[in-house]
């Protein structure tokens, strides 16, 4: 199936064969359906139930529209984020970029360790440090896998695709499992903000795992990788905004089943592998396999995707060739995992701070936005691709509600 054959379709035979086109997007929702944004939708929905369910439709709305904004940019320029910034912005930019994205994925590769060893222990009974171990071995596998050329960012992909489907599958099935209270969860919808400081903080930890501004950079770097180019925008914006429907999905289900079970019984919970073991009294030991497997598999993927994006930050910083067949490249990718491993190892639960290191998210978030939405409207830069009205209302729009967000994070935290 050729792009140009997929193009001239029509209805569902075109989305089928947009399907079987997708690439890059698997990087970006394997990023964005973490054990980082599960666990902590678990958390606020058995603490406030489906009171802030609400949310999750303009979060997905903002790291949505940002993604098609920052891969725009990359397929009419042929540059990743960092060396678009560098071009068009200055050196600053550059590193204002490069810096933003670095500490985000850190700070979250580092949580997703707690929680893969977590996890594990739920599932198989291992200490939590050989869990850890199991995940750090799956994550060199996937991103220093053997295939060379294109072949190695296929490899990528389809484990990607195969990982996402599993884990989508788990919460799934948990709906035909768990007794799901539809009358609470269709309430959850109308807006409010009524909340403790407390809740309304875990409110913002819930936005900041999943408006994370390394997601739409590696989707733009997976575009560039794979030779994308302006004339596969219809493509691109496509399975963006497919795999971030089931970035929403994931969560509304999450939510759906903890504010079903055990948010009545007071339930709280305050991790990923507690919530899956907490299921086993009120829905029975295969709940708690299914949800163990989604969650191992949204945290591995996120895991091996943040691990390829540290090569991609440091090789383009550092002006070094942005390929992941380079050596330089491949070295570059293990430094943010032996932070993570370290971390565990040593007994840290790097979980407990998730809320604060969603702090992070939110504040960099809209700083790297509005860059790339300067070099979107730059008539000389981007040429028949500039920024439509409608999407520059959309992404200021989702720039706004990110400022809000992080706004709130910081004025309840300082209370």
């Amino acid at each position: 199936m050729t792009l140009e054959e997929a193009n001239a379709k029509t209805g569902i035979s075109k989305y089928r064969a947009y399907m079987k086109l997708m690439g890059p997007a698997w990087l970006a929702v394997a990023m964005n359906i973490g054990g980082a944004t599960v666990a902590n939708a678990g958390s606020l929905a058995s603490r406030t139930g489906f009171t802030y369910m609400w949310v999750l439709i303009p979060a997905t709305f903002v790291i949505c529209i940002v993604c098609i904004m920052v891969t725009r940019v990359t397929l009419k320029t042929g540059l990743g984020p960092i060396s678009v910034a560098r071009t068009y912005l200055g050196e600053w930019a550059a590193w204002v970029t490069g810096i933003s994205v670095f500490i985000v994925n850190a700070v979250f590769h580092t949580i997703q360790y707690a929680l893969v060893g977590n996890i594990l222990r739920t599932l198989t009974g291992l200490p939590t440090q050989a869990g850890a171990i199991i995940g750090f071995v799956f994550v060199v596998f996937v991103v220093l896998n053997p295939a060379t050329g294109d072949k190695k960012v296929q490899v990528i992909q389809k484990i990607m695709k195969w990982m996402v489907a599993i884990l989508i599958a788990s919460f799934v099935l948990i709906l035909f499992i768990v007794p799901i209270n539809w009358g609470g969860a269709f309430k959850g919808f109308i807006p409010t903000m009524k909340g403790t400081p407390e809740e309304l903080v875990l409110l913002a930890g819930l936005l900041g795992a999943g408006i994370a501004i390394n997601v739409p950079c590696i989707g733009a770097y997976g575009a560039r990788q794979n030779k994308w180019n302006y004339d596969r925008k219809s493509l691109s914006v496509f399975e963006l905004i497919y795999s971030n429907f089931w970035f929403f999905m994931v969560q509304v289900i999450i939510i759906l089943s903890v504010g079903s079970v055990l948010y009545p019984q007071g339930v709280v919970i305050a991790g990923a592998g507690a919530m899956a073991a907490t299921f086993r009294p009120f829905a029975g030991d295969f709940s708690v396999v299914l949800l163990s497997l989604g969650l191992l598999g949204a945290v591995l993927s996120t895991m091996a995707m943040q691990v390829l994006m540290c090569g991609y930050l440091i090789t383009d910083l550092l002006k070094w060739e942005v390929d992941l067949n380079s050596k330089r490249f491949k070295s570059s990718e293990i430094i943010v995992t032996f932070f993570g491993l370290v971390g565990v190892l040593s007994g840290w639960n790097a979980f407990s701070v998730s809320t604060y290191g969603a702090g992070f998210n939110l504040t960099f978030f809209p700083i790297v936005s509005i860059l790339m939405l300067i070099i979107g409207n730059k008539k000389e830069v981007m040429q028949d691709a500039k920024m439509t009205t409608g999407l520059n209302i959309a992404v200021c729009i989702g720039i706004l509600l990110s400022l809000t967000a992080t706004i709130n994070y910081w004025a309840n935290i300082l209370k």
